[in-house]
């Protein structure tokens, strides 16, 4: 088929559309473009799901929330103090630029999917891991999810350094934050169990 004049004049592709051909053309789109998504869409797409994710993750962990236990008991080493907040954002900008970073890459790359789902996987399991642990109150369901939630950052980045180097990059700081919180779990976990 690569011998079909429809791929060599791009106009005649175009007919082709305006025409309703039923027939797929090898190398058009069935998107209707073969671009990566604008930089406002794909700004926009990434802010809105970290957002979404981290607001419904706040709210099974703020006291301020109803039906939450406003006493949590925080291993000693766990940041609470004004530094938190400040270490929360720049994960969390990291992690929306790296996810920003993917949705505009080349639609070629193989990796691009699946690091687009590996994405949005992690902000489940995040959201999840808050249900379970802080308005469940079940530390070991929650020790499940969070081992299910560092194998997905982990596929996250794996995937993400093969579509966008830097993307990976700003994950790394990420995944130290989630093993971090995965050593938090296992000894929620252990006390619970």
């Amino acid at each position: 088929m690569t011998e079909n004049p429809l791929l060599q004049d791009a106009p005649a592709i175009l007919r082709a559309r305006l025409a309703g051909s039923g027939q797929a053309i090898e190398g058009a789109s069935c998107l209707g473009g073969e671009r990566p998504p604008n930089q406002l869409v794909a700004a926009m797409t990434a802010i809105v799901c970290v957002a979404m994710a981290s607001i419904w993750s706040y709210v099974y962990t703020s006291p301020d929330m109803p039906g939450i236990d406003p006493v949590v008991d925080y291993a000693w080493y766990i940041p609470t103090s004004g530094y938190f907040p400040v270490v929360w954002l720049a994960l969390t900008l990291g992690i929306t630029i790296a996810f920003y970073l993917i949705l505009r890459s080349p639609l070629g790359n193989a990796a691009r999917i699946p690091a687009i789902a590996a994405f949005l996987a992690q902000l489940a399991l995040k959201i999840v891991w808050a249900w379970l642990l802080f308005g469940q109150r079940a530390p070991v369901a929650g020790l499940y999810i969070q081992v299910l939630f560092v194998i997905c950052i982990v596929a996250t980045v794996w995937l993400s350094a093969r579509v966008d180097r830097l993307a990976a990059f700003l994950m790394a700081p990420y995944f130290a934050w989630v093993a971090f919180v995965l050593a938090l779990t296992a000894s929620k976990a252990d006390l619970a169990g």
